[in-house]
C-alpha cells in the first residue's frame, strides 16, 4: 500500500499511525493544490491522508471543510476511512482505529485492511505516550497555542516546526520522523541527530525571523500583511511568530514566492491565534482562488499575472 500525505506535522503524525496499522510499503508526499488540479496519479490501494479525497483510493482520512464529500455521510465509514472537522487529521485517524478495534468483523472482516488484531490496536491507541502525541498535534494543526509556545517553543511542537513540505529533498527526514513518531519517545525524538539539529536550527533563526516579518509586514486595518516575494532563503521559524509582533491584527494574509511552481504566487490566510475576533470562512474565501482549507486558516496559489487582483480580493474580505 502507498501512502499519499503532506509533509507538515499532521500529515507525519498521520503517517506514524498508518504505518502501524496498514503494510504500507511506498509514500507520497504531495501539497493540496497539486490534487486539487487532479496531477497526482491515486490508484486503488492508496492511502490518503490530510488531503483533498479521490474516488480510486482506498482509505481516506481528512478533516478540511472545503474537501467535504457525499462519499463520507459519517465520520467514521468502516473500510472507507474518516472525515469530520477535528484539530487534525491525525485524529481522524486515531478516531478510525479505535473503532475498528472496538469493532466485530461483519461478512467475513472484508472491510477491514489492518494486519494488527484488535487488542493490539487498543493497546497502541491507548498509551499515554500516543495520547499524548495526538493532544499535541490537534493543539499545533488547530492553532491551540500560548505565547510562550511561539516566543520559547518545546517538544512536538518544536518539533513540528522543523517539517515543510516544500522541500521535496527533505523526504528522508519525513520518513525518519514518521518512523520516530511512530516507535520512540518524546524525548527519544529530541536526541535524534538530525532532528537535534533543526530544531537548533529553528532556534538559531527564530531573530532573523522577527527581523524579516518587522521589515516585510505592513498592518491593513485589522489585516497584517506580510509580502515575503522575492526573498529566496526564508529563515526558519513559527509560523505563529507574527502574531506575537502583531497582536492588534486578527487575521493575517501571506503572500510569497511558490516554491514549488514557476511563476505562480502562493497566499495564506490565518486567524491570528492570540486574536480569534474574525468571522471569516477562511477556507471557503479561498476556494474562490482555487485553493481551500479550515474556517481559520487556508491556502490558495494563482499565476503571478493574477496574483495582485487575487491579494486585493483577498485581503478586502477579510477587512472587517
Amino acid at each position: 500500500m502507498r501512502l499519499v500525505t503532506r509533509a507538515d506535522f499532521d500529515g507525519l503524525v498521520c503517517g506514524a499511525l498508518l504505518t502501524r496499522f496498514e503494510p504500507i510499503d511506498a509514500y507520497l508526499f504531495v501539497e493540496p493544490k497539486f490534487m486539487q488540479d487532479g496531477l497526482v496519479e491515486i490508484r486503488a490501494g492508496d492511502i490518503i491522508a490530510n488531503l483533498p479525497y479521490h474516488p480510486n483510493c482506498t482509505l481516506w482520512f481528512d478533516h478540511h471543510v472545503t474537501n467535504t464529500t457525499p462519499d463520507f455521510p459519517q465520520p467514521i465509514v468502516l473500510g472507507k476511512g474518516g472525515f469530520r472537522l477535528a484539530p487534525s487529521a491525525a485524529r481522524v485517524v486515531y478516531e478510525y482505529y479505535k473503532e475498528l478495534g472496538n469493532q466485530q468483523p461483519i461478512g467475513g472482516g472484508e472491510e477491514r485492511t489492518t494486519r494488527l488484531t484488535d487488542s493490539e490496536i487498543t493497546a497502541f491507541l491507548d498509551s499515554e505516550r500516543i495520547k499524548y502525541l495526538l493532544h499535541e498535534t490537534d493543539r499545533i494543526d488547530a492553532g491551540k497555542l500560548e505565547p510562550q509556545d511561539v516566543l520559547d517553543p518545546q517538544g512536538y511542537v518544536l518539533v513540528s516546526m522543523t517539517t515543510d513540505g516544500r522541500n521535496a529533498g527533505d523526504e528522508p527526514y519525513w520518513l525518519r520522523i514518521i518512523e520516530l513518531l511512530r516507535d520512540a519517545s518524546l524525548e527519544e525524538v529530541l536526541r535524534d541527530p538530525e532532528v537535534s539539529r533543526r530544531c537548533q536550527q529553528i532556534r538559531d533563526e527564530q531573530e532573523q525571523l522577527r527581523k524579516l516579518l518587522l521589515a516585510r509586514t505592513v498592518m491593513k486595518g485589522n489585516v497584517i500583511f506580510v509580502d515575503l516575494r522575492g526573498i529566496q532563503e526564508i529563515p526558519d521559524g513559527n509560523r505563529f511568530l507574527i502574531f506575537t509582533l502583531f497582536p492588534q491584527g486578527n487575521i493575517q494574509v501571506k503572500v510569497a514566492d511558490d516554491k514549488q511552481r514557476e511563476n505562480t504566487t502562493s497566499i495564506s490566510v490565518g486567524y491570528n491565534i492570540f486574536n480569534t475576533t474574525s468571522n471569516v470562512n477562511v477556507g471557503e474565501l479561498l476556494s474562490h482562488h482555487g485553493g481551500g482549507g479550515h474556517k481559520v486558516v487556508g491556502s490558495c496559489r494563482v499565476p503571478n499575472d493574477q496574483a495582485e487582483r487575487a491579494i486585493r480580493e483577498i485581503v478586502a474580505a477579510v477587512t472587517d
